[in-house]
């Protein structure tokens, strides 16, 4: 019982002697800081106070002036954190802080002297108490965006301030303080400083940073675990004895030898320490990144524009060389097992490449099957890290990179990056940067993957462009050669009328301007033609189309409404238009049936109408294949494309193209152009 009388207020006054170094070593210069380490203070000289009263070393009326220092040192505490713009001359003026002043110094004065008896003893201090928890109340309800730092102190003070409360209530009651609950003060304060140490790590006003080292700490952890299991051991130990048997003596031996010999062997287990000191890493350290900080700055980096000196595979190596701060890397490529580089940065192209090469060859095996990134620094030093790797060490040694980071793609390896930092401060990639670069390599990957894909797009974009531009050169081409055999097919018979060689020479002049522009086209490789608008009457060119290309097969078509129509119009591109929507009207229709063309204007447009006696068309088809590029009901003998061409150009001029269709009945064409 005499040790758990002293025990409690030893273990405090060890809790408030840490929280005092730690409050000390801070940079903060704010008022609640400032007041902070004095209630510290207070709070060990009142735990030490104690544990010398409780041993006889002092008498009952030092401990009276303690706690008193104690209770008003948390007041001014709460109304510093209250008031933290506050100086020390407004603090100390506010009537709060006299109220606190005056409680702490005349109670244990006036009770020394014999002014005051013992109940108002105790209520002076618990107005103290009381008072304390006022302000610890308006501190919770006025924090705020400060709550979350200040919940660990609020929840200790709270807590402390309660347990006093009952305290001294019930020693002002019956004139005499709890024993039980007077000893219990002191455990109660050793479990609750370490809140407070958890609110000044977490509050803007207390927050300090106390470096210890990750090795520090586990070969501490170590200490400490084992030093809780040799005392779980001697109890056992000691339970054992307790029996009082004949073979005890016996047994407690074994059960001794067994537990060190239990202990020696896990201290000499490498994967258990591994393990441990991963956990503590994870758990008990802050991390190595500002990872939201980290992460913005990569996609502000990836999402900037490219200059004309870069390229996406630079900026890709550029997001590597970043996210870990270093300075020279190479991005290499897989294709077909070989490694491509296609990316360097501050290392020279032919600098000790065949060794590179070796170590990379060496290397990409085990990348393959472990997706494991290889520190080659840390497996000179551990190589049982990675099983299954061999590479000579003067390799290492002598190569330009310490480090390897696969890439995948659909678990297919698509690449490695190369990394080394030219200062010699190499990262140790423990499992904090392992998983960091996972997560880098997997936004950088999805980067380099999807502007591979946009170059691939817009490689078969431009050979689609040039195939399709190639179609309608082809289509205009059948034109051009049914011209040539219309004029062939009449020369034996007209060749000596001087009107059909007259239109013969206009007809092969027109067909060579075609043919020239076709070729321009074929040449620039481009489906983009340099239309030009030119007012023309739109009547007198239909009238000349129907005149000189539309007579070769029947029924001939019939211009309706004669009347003059002026506009402004690729011509060229109209007639060619027209020609095929007149030519398929043409094929489509018996040779004793009708093909009109009618012109009307309106008010904000023109309108020419194609119409047909022939065969029609189902509106599934006019749906799905009309208008669809080379589909046909011609077979060999058509493109397929004509009717696309005329939606095309109608969409590009600001007008449209309607279709109305009745099978074995006939067909409208409306082709509707602005003015």
């Amino acid at each position: 019982m005499d040790t758990l009388i002293w025990l409690g207020y030893t273990t405090a006054a060890l809790a408030y002697l840490a929280l005092l170094l730690l409050t000390l070593v801070s940079k903060q210069k704010t008022l609640a800081h400032q007041i902070f380490i004095a209630f510290s203070i207070c709070g060990f000289a009142w735990s030490f106070v104690h544990l010398l009263e409780s041993l006889n070393y002092l008498h009952s009326i030092s401990t009276t002036w303690v706690e008193s220092f104690r209770l008003g040192s948390t007041g001014l505490l709460l109304l510093s954190l209250l008031n933290n713009k506050w100086s020390k001359t407004t603090l100390f003026k506010a009537r709060y802080s006299q109220i606190i002043f005056l409680l702490t110094l005349s109670t244990p004065a006036l009770a020394q002297i014999g002014l005051i008896g013992s109940a108002w003893f105790y209520i002076g201090y618990l107005s103290l108490t009381v008072l304390s928890l006022v302000l610890l109340e308006i501190l919770y309800r006025k924090a705020q965006d400060e709550l979350w730092g200040l919940k660990p102190l609020i929840l200790a003070l709270g807590t402390i301030l309660i347990f006093d409360f009952i305290v001294f209530a019930n020693a002002s009651l019956v004139l005499q303080i709890n024993e039980d609950m007077w000893l219990a003060r002191g455990y109660l304060h050793t479990v609750l400083v370490p809140l407070l140490l958890w609110s000044i790590k977490r509050s803007k006003d207390l927050g300090i940073k106390v470096y210890v080292s990750r090795e520090m700490v586990f070969q501490s952890s170590l200490l400490f675990a084992a030093g809780i299991y040799l005392t779980l051991m001697a109890l056992a130990g000691y339970y054992i004895k307790s029996i009082e048997s004949q073979w005890t003596g016996m047994v407690q031996s074994i059960f001794v030898a067994l537990a060190f010999t239990l202990l020696f062997a896990l201290f000499i287990s490498e994967s258990l320490k591994k393990n441990l000191k991963v956990f503590l890493e994870k758990h008990f350290f802050a991390n190595q990144f500002d990872y939201r900080v980290q992460w913005l700055n990569l996609t502000n980096l990836l999402n900037a524009p490219l200059n004309n000196e870069d390229d996406y595979y630079n900026r890709a190596l550029t997001v590597f060389l970043f996210s870990i701060e270093y300075d020279e890397g190479i991005l290499f490529k897989n294709k077909n097992n070989n490694l491509e580089q296609v990316a360097r940065k501050s290392i020279s192209n032919n600098s000790q490449r065949a060794v590179n090469m070796e170590v990379l060859d060496q290397v990409l095996p085990y990348i393959k099957k472990t997706n494991w990134i290889v520190d080659l620094k840390d497996y000179q030093s551990n190589s049982q890290n990675y099983p299954g790797l061999s590479i000579p060490y003067n390799n290492i040694d002598n190569g330009l990179f310490h480090v390897v980071v696969p890439i995948f793609h659909q678990e297919h390896l698509w690449g490695v990056v190369c990394l080394n930092n030219s200062s010699s401060e190499l990262l140790n990639f423990n499992w904090e940067i392992r998983d960091y670069m996972s997560v880098v390599t997997t936004q950088v990957g999805h980067y380099l993957f999807q502007h591979e894909a946009n170059k691939q797009i817009t490689e078969n974009a431009q050979f689609a462009a040039f195939s399709r531009m190639s179609a309608f050169v082809i289509h205009d081409l059948k034109n051009v050669l049914a011209q040539v055999d219309m004029i062939l097919a009449n020369a034996e018979k007209h060749k000596h009328n001087p009107e059909f060689i007259e239109d013969t020479f206009e007809t092969l002049g027109y067909s060579k301007k075609r043919m020239e522009k076709m070729l321009a086209q074929l040449m620039n490789k481009s489906s983009e033609e340099n239309n030009t608008l030119t007012k023309v009457n739109l009547t007198a060119e239909i009238s000349q189309l129907i005149q000189q290309r539309c007579q070769n097969i029947l029924p001939i078509p019939k211009l309706i409404n004669l009347n003059d129509i002026e506009t402004k119009v690729d011509i060229e591109k109209l007639t060619n238009v027209l020609y095929h929507l007149i030519d398929n009207a043409q094929q489509a229709t018996n040779d004793d049936g009708k093909v009109n063309v009618e012109l009307k204007e309106l008010t904000n447009s023109i309108q020419i109408i194609i119409s047909d006696t022939g065969h029609g068309m189902s509106e599934d088809f006019i749906k799905n294949k009309l208008f669809k590029p080379f589909e046909t009901t011609k077979g060999n003998a058509g493109m397929g494309i004509g009717a696309y061409d005329a939606k095309l150009f109608a969409e590009q001029a600001g007008g449209s193209l309607k279709v109305n269709s009745i099978e074995h009945q006939g067909t409208e064409f409306i082709l509707e152009l602005p003015k």
